[in-house]
Order: structure tokens, then C-alpha cells, then sequence
């Protein structure tokens, strides 16, 4: 696997970023790339390693390692140190909880970025397991930083900030959305169709009760994924249920235009970047009551768009509640969700990106080196191995 290669510039700084995935569905990937795009107008030299994703055309500066749980840790390492040879970044972004133990010290940056953009189940165990190899935190919420500041007590502040989930807006303006006023209310989705944490086989029961109430609904699901099938079979009322399947560009944003609220049935989410961009069109969010950002901005549109996770039943009544709401209560949700969205333009976050990452390389070394590695022969375990390995151990998994 070739490594990037690079050629150095005055003033460019250089940063490595690591995820799990870069180009399928998902709103950390919606970022990286939006950094692949717009980074050189910012004078960043950045280059992405995926780690469990096949290589996908069009991504020049991605290193895609098609990891699987049959892959060995030395085959993994050995994958890891190709893809990062020849780049000498100032500084590595780490978008992932996953990995660091088995790949740490291949890491060629000297200081170490952890991006935190959601809450996971067991996310202080590891953020205690991984601060102790970073440098600084980045995050997308007041709840995840405060995570990470308790994960790390001893840090000075400027170790911790801050930042807003970018929107990139098309060029076009969305016709004035009214208000249902008697028609079907059209409720959108966008994002995997996936069990795992967004849990859309609930849209079923959703539907179900909705139809129980006599409330005129359709639901449009913007992206792809396992479920997709078992949905398409469970829904096959293609009148009130639509499949777009993956879009983007102004195709995308168009589907949006065309709803009145987005719904999220997930188990776990940060802010949901899918949340923002229907926000900044008027469209309202009908958020679970998870304690990690999405919520917030819902509740702070209205009381009434929080429903307990879980709970179709009390969602299904914030949806018709939301039906019923005369038009000047649409029209005032809709204006705090546009004033809401000013600080999420996405050319002020590329800047406090940029202005962060000066900062972190400015600061001095704080991450631990890596803990010595058993090495051979444990290196010949493949993933799945190590999996059982852990779920042996009290609180492995």
C-alpha cells in the first residue's frame, strides 16, 4: 500500500486525520470530506486513513485499509504504517475512540487531536483508556466536552474546546415553508438505515402509531444501508412511505426542502449534522431526550419536539401535536431554529478548525507515550479474537 508523500510549504500545516470510515454515509464522514474539499483554502495540507472502509475512487488523499474482524493486528499494523509513510503532519486528528491500542505509537504526528462527535455507550471508560495519548479536545457539544474535562481533570482549559458542526448551504433559498394546516404532515430522515445506535426499524411501530391517531403523515428516508430492505417490505405504501436512497449536492437538499420536521429514533447520537442542515431550512427536529446535543437544540425550538428515547408512543404525540399547531407557532419554532444555526455557517468552522489545530501545535507535548505492546505472537490475533479476548474480562465489552 503506498504511503502519501508529501511536499513541504511555507505557512501550510499538515494534519493526518483517522476515522473508522471516510466516504459512507454519516455525519463525521460529512465532515471529512468537507475538510478534503475546503482544507487548501485554508491553507492545510490534510490526508484522511479509513480504517475500515475498501478503497473508493475520488478520494486522492484518503488511504482506504479495508479492515475486517479477520484481519490480523499485524496485518492491521503493518497496513497502518504504509498508508501513514512519507507524511510528516504537525499534528493527527483522531475522529475514533477505536484503535489506539493495537496502532498507537505507528502515529508519525507529535501532538494528537481526539474529536469528540458523539456519545457512545461506555464513552468515559474510554475516553479514560485514550486521554492519556492525546494532547487536546475537540468537540461538537457542551455535554461531550464536559465528558472529556472529567475524563481528564488534571488538563489546563486551553486543552478543551468548543466547536460548531459545519453547514454548507446551497446556493438556492427554500420557497416558504408553511405550516401542515390539515394536509399530511411530511416527515423526513436522513442518514444509515441501520439497527446499530439509529435504530430505524422503530419507523414501523412509528407508523403504526401515527395511523392510530388518524394523523396524515408521510415519511421520506434520505440514505441507505442493512435495514433498507426489511423497511421497504414492512412500509410498502409507497404513497406515504419514499425511499431516496443516497443523495447529495442540491439533490439533497431539495428532498429537505419538502419536509416539515426530521425524525431520529436513536438509541445514542451527538449532533447529528442531518439536524443542522434541516434546520437552517426551517425544517423542525423531533429529537430523543439523550443528554448529548441534539436534544438540546430541539428543545430549544420547543418543549413539545423531546420525546423519551424509546418511547414511539410519545413521539407519535409530538408529531401530532406538532400537526396541530396553528401557523404562527410554526413560523416562531422555525425562526429560532435560523437564528440558532448563524454560528454553524461552514466557513467559520473551517477557520476555528484551522485556529485550534495552530493552537494545539503550539502547545507543548502532553500525550503519554504508548504503553508497551505484547507484540508477537498476540499480534497474530485477528480482531474477532481480541473481541472474545475482552468479552472475557468484567467489563470488556
Amino acid at each position: 500500500m503506498a504511503g502519501f508523500g508529501w511536499r513541504w510549504s511555507e505557512g501550510v500545516q499538515r494534519i493526518l486525520h483517522f476515522n473508522t470510515q471516510f466516504a459512507s454515509l454519516g455525519g463525521v464522514e460529512a465532515v471529512l470530506r468537507a475538510h478534503h474539499e475546503r482544507d487548501a483554502g485554508q491553507d492545510i495540507d490534510s490526508r484522511f486513513v479509513a480504517f475500515w472502509e475498501k478503497p473508493a475512487e475520488g478520494w486522492p488523499r484518503c488511504r482506504f485499509l479495508d479492515f475486517a474482524r479477520s484481519t490480523s493486528v499485524r496485518a492491521a499494523r503493518r497496513r497502518v504504517a504504509d498508508a501513514c509513510a512519507g507524511f510528516a503532519p504537525a499534528l493527527s486528528v483522531h475522529h475514533t475512540l477505536w484503535g489506539q491500542p493495537y496502532w498507537g505509537d505507528l502515529d508519525p504526528a507529535p501532538r494528537r487531536l481526539l474529536f469528540l462527535h458523539s456519545d457512545v455507550p461506555g464513552l468515559a471508560g474510554r475516553l479514560a483508556a485514550r486521554m492519556p495519548g492525546m494532547d487536546a479536545v475537540l468537540a461538537v457539544s457542551d455535554a461531550l466536552l464536559s465528558r472529556a474535562r472529567e475524563a481528564a481533570p488534571t488538563w489546563e482549559s486551553d486543552r478543551f474546546a468548543r466547536i460548531h458542526y459545519p453547514v454548507f448551504a446551497p446556493g438556492f433559498a427554500r420557497t416558504e415553508p408553511g405550516a401542515p394546516d390539515g394536509r399530511r404532515i411530511v416527515l423526513g430522515y436522513a442518514g444509515r438505515l441501520s439497527r446499530e445506535q439509529k435504530r430505524v426499524e422503530r419507523f414501523v411501530e412509528l407508523a403504526a402509531r401515527l395511523d392510530a391517531r388518524a394523523i396524515p403523515w408521510r415519511l421520506e428516508l434520505l440514505g441507505d444501508g442493512e435495514e433498507r430492505a426489511a423497511l421497504e417490505k414492512a412500509l410498502p405504501d409507497r404513497a406515504r412511505v419514499v425511499f431516496h436512497g443516497r443523495q447529495s449536492g442540491d439533490a439533497y437538499w431539495r428532498i429537505v426542502d419538502g419536509w416539515d420536521a426530521i425524525v431520529f429514533t436513536s438509541d445514542y447520537e451527538g449532533t447529528p449534522i442531518a439536524l443542522l442542515e434541516a434546520m437552517s431550512r426551517g425544517v423542525l427536529p423531533v429529537h430523543p431526550r439523550l443528554g448529548s446535543g441534539g436534544d438540546d437544540y430541539a428543545a430549544r425550538l420547543d418543549a413539545a419536539l423531546v420525546y423519551q428515547p424509546g418511547d414511539m408512543e410519545g413521539m407519535a404525540g409530538a408529531i401530532a401535536e406538532m400537526a396541530a399547531w396553528p401557523a404562527g407557532r410554526w413560523m416562531e419554532a422555525r425562526a429560532r431554529a435560523w437564528a440558532l444555526m448563524a454560528p454553524h455557517d461552514g466557513a467559520a468552522y473551517l477557520r476555528a478548525f484551522r485556529n485550534h489545530a495552530t493552537a494545539v501545535v503550539a502547545m507543548p507535548v502532553r500525550h503519554e507515550p504508548a504503553a508497551r505492546r505484547w507484540g508477537f505472537p498476540a499480534d497474530r490475533l485477528t480482531f474477532a479474537q481480541w473481541e472474545w479476548i475482552a468479552g472475557l474480562r468484567p467489563g470488556g465489552k
